[in-house]
């Protein structure tokens, strides 16, 4: 088994890119990090390895299990970030405690004894949401974590060795920082010849140690993992795949059941089947839903005039039918450009020069496809037109039905591994954690240092994200040998930066991250009727919200335009964000001379880590779950494909889609990964008072009024839809909604 917790429990993992993002090996394992050093620039590259571990149960004697967690709950409600308990002191024993709470459950502190049941895991879990949110897996609203989950055994004694290697390296270097440095990423080993200089910028070195999550998530990451280790080894770990009856079987062993003898609901069912997606993935309608409702609905375009598509589309499909199509508002597309200039394709798991004793024999595929797209004449429902996968003057159009059954499912999987990609990597991780990570060092920096009004409306969208993105660069996109992202996604991390930082380079603060013009720029004007586009239905109504709230607490804070222009430290803030050796951020304001430009800020500064992250993070179990409905990597591409249709099906469940058994095993923790880095957030936008509890009290509980007014919506008409069969959209929701990028 072979899973990084340092990404997905960030202190236990890091993101997700969740920093995090995305998947980790096998059947669930958590990888033992080798990071020996920290480079100024903070990407790992030292050796990583991943020590596979069997399906033995995890057992420490009963005097350390007892209560083993209790000596962080401690802690209480103690808030490393928190400006009036700066106390890094306490923050230290903190670390210390949490530390020596993984020894016990890592085993280097005790023996294994297969008998001794975790009591800690039996634990209530807390219900984080402040309102009740329908989602697939409810039939009604429920809270989030609501129950109690049984006592059982969790995984093997090794399982908790990566998120130690972070911590103790963490602890090591923390310090008392009043200011984070600014630094460039470093040249990655794989491509010594490519500048990433140019990408934006990031933390020089660890970050302070206030910036560690606090106590009560410490607790709940853990014990999320605990209950994930344990309805694993109530499945049958990696046995249950191997031993399924077929190669398409295998791939859903990694769920648990809903009942017990098919009458009993089931208390272990903490992996339950995405049940819409396994029943309609290969459909072309729900294909084509997800780039309206799924983990990466930022891609989709507008087609405004048909020379927007590739030549090869528009002789296949003709001028006329094409222009109709365009007149009428109903031809949409997505092409994925920047994968088209990567020159290493086949990219290997384990690359030269970083692995040189790893044979080059596991290929990564990818293609660079363009997907055309057509809006139902009742503007319902979106449908695939065509899909072109190759960049060739010569290059085949694919429909559904000029191509075999199978071999239509397979080009759709194609299609479906390039969005993989450009969502963990870019649309994820780019887009949300990195471009957050200056705004926050600048924050930090002036506003927290400063104790200026400001920081109070800015705070909660700061929380967790420096230590996330610090674990990322030491997992997810680590520059080492046996890289996660290079193991795990076609591209690769050398690769995957490269797209990152031509993105940056296109980057403008208003147009890129303030959502109305984000959609503008993909065509997406006010005039387009596209109601079943719920990411811009729900977005929409938290971005306005948003709006109202920035002006309501401006005005709070500021009288008229000159105070702003008068105010210094907020004049700083401009600087430091912005000034080409610091943060560097493209199209944020130079200076602040109105109320309204300051306003539009803190909107957009909102929507990043809130709005737009939930969008692109929380989606991810319910359609990465079932690895083949959205595969990272792929390992076989057209010219091994099989000439008889009848033989393609198998076939790609036994040499196209990931691998879901043996020593590559790649698939099953898919389910495992996700349910941790979709982990529900305990400081949700809604569930914030705490925080507005003297500037700006008047402003939030306006502002959760309206909050309430759209959460109301959304359940109206996600119940309707789960009434009539249809898929829920509640990653919106403002009551699932976190405040800040925090797993």
């Amino acid at each position: 088994m072979k899973f990084p917790l340092s990404t997905t429990i960030l202190v236990l993992s890091a993101a997700a890119i969740s920093s995090a993002t995305a998947f980790v090996p096998s059947s669930l394992t958590f990888a033992k990090s080798g990071v020996t050093s920290i480079a100024t620039a903070e990407i790992t590259t030292s050796p990583t390895n991943y020590y596979g571990v069997s399906s033995t149960r995890l057992g420490v004697s009963i005097p350390e299990a007892k209560g083993l967690l209790k000596d962080i709950e401690k802690f209480g409600d103690f808030d490393p970030d928190d400006e009036d308990d700066d106390d890094d002191e306490k923050s230290q024993k903190l670390l210390d405690v949490t530390i020596k709470a993984l020894e016990v459950l890592d085993g280097e502190r005790s023996s294994v004894s297969d008998d001794v049941i975790m009591s800690e895991v039996a634990a209530d879990q807390v219900s984080v949401s402040r309102r009740p949110v329908l989602t697939e897996y409810s039939d009604e609203g429920e809270e989030a974590e609501k129950g109690e989950f049984e006592e059982g055994k969790a995984g093997s004694n090794a399982i908790f060795g990566g998120a130690l290697s972070i911590l103790r390296a963490l602890r090591k270097q923390g310090v008392k920082r009043s200011t984070i440095g600014f630094t460039t990423y470093p040249r990655h080993p794989e491509y010594p010849d490519v500048d990433l200089s140019g990408a934006m910028k990031m933390m020089d070195g660890a970050p302070p140690l206030n910036q560690i999550f606090n106590a009560k998530k410490l607790v709940r990451l853990i014990r999320r993992a605990l209950q994930t280790l344990i309805a694993y080894d109530r499945l049958g770990g990696r046995d249950a795949a191997a031993n399924a009856e077929t190669k398409e079987a295998a791939y859903q062993t990694a769920f648990t059941k809903s009942q017990l003898l098919g009458i009993f609901p089931n208390p272990l069912d903490v992996l339950p089947l995405p049940k819409h997606t396994v029943e309609h993935w290969e459909e072309d309608k729900e294909v084509a839903r997800q780039f309206l409702c799924g983990t990466n609905p930022v891609m989709v375009n507008v087609a405004k005039e048909i020379g927007q598509l590739s030549d090869n589309i528009v002789d296949y499909f003709g001028n006329d039918k094409l222009q109709d199509l365009v007149d009428e508002k109903r031809l949409f597309f997505v092409s994925y450009d920047d994968l088209a200039d990567l020159e290493v394709n086949p990219h290997q798991a384990y690359p030269l020069p970083k692995n040189k004793d790893k044979p080059q024999d596991q290929p990564r595929y990818c293609y660079a496809p363009i997907i055309a797209f057509v809006l139902g004449e009742d503007r319902k429902e979106l449908d695939i037109l065509g899909i072109q996968l190759e960049r060739t003057p010569d290059a085949p159009i694919y429909t559904r039905d000029n191509s075999g059954v199978n071999e239509w499912l397979f080009v759709k999987s194609c299609v479906t591994t390039a969005d993989s990609n450009i969502h963990e990597w870019c649309s994820h991780l780019g887009d949300t954690h990195l471009t957050m990570e200056p705004h926050i060092i600048a924050i930090y920096n002036i506003l927290r240092k400063e104790k200026h009004d400001l920081y109070t409306f800015l705070k909660p969208l700061c929380k967790d994200t420096l230590l996330l993105n610090w674990a990322a660069r030491r997992t997810l996109a680590g520059f080492g040998e046996g890289a996660f992202g290079d193991k795990q996604s076609s591209i690769g991390v050398g690769q995957f930066m490269q797209v990152i930082g031509k993105r940056w380079s296109r980057y403008s603060f208003f147009e890129k991250s303030s959502l109305p013009s984000e959609l503008a720029s993909r065509g997406f004007d006010e005039d387009i009727d596209m109601p079943g586009y719920l990411y811009r239905e729900d977005g929409m109504k938290l971005w306005n919200a948003y709006g109202e709230f920035a002006k309501d607490f401006v005005d709070e804070v500021y009288d008229s335009d000159d105070d702003v222009a008068s105010d210094k430290i907020v004049q700083e803030w401009a600087i430091e964000t912005t000034d080409a050796s610091k943060g560097a951020v493209p199209g944020f304001p130079t200076s602040f001379k109105d109320k309204a430009t300051l306003v539009k800020v803190l909107q957009t500064l909102m929507w990043i880590p809130s709005g737009l992250h939930a969008a692109v993070n929380m989606p991810q179990y319910d359609f990465y779950a079932y690895v083949p409905n959205k595969p990272l990597g792929m390992r076989a591409d057209l010219k091994a494909l099989p000439n008889d249709d009848a033989e393609i099906r198998s076939w790609m469940f036994e040499n196209h889609f990931p691998h879901v058994s043996g020593e590559y095993e790649t698939a099953l923790t898919a389910a495992q990964t996700v349910h941790l880095l979709t982990l529900p957030s305990n400081t949700c936008i809604d569930n914030l008072s705490r925080q507005f509890d003297g500037v700006g009290e008047e402003s939030y509980t306006k502002f959760v009024e309206n909050l309430d007014k759209i959460g109301d919506v959304i359940e109206d008409r996600n119940k309707e839809s789960k009434n009539s069969g249809k898929a829920v959209y509640s990653y919106l929701n403002p009551s699932v909604v976190p405040a800040s990028i925090d797993i």
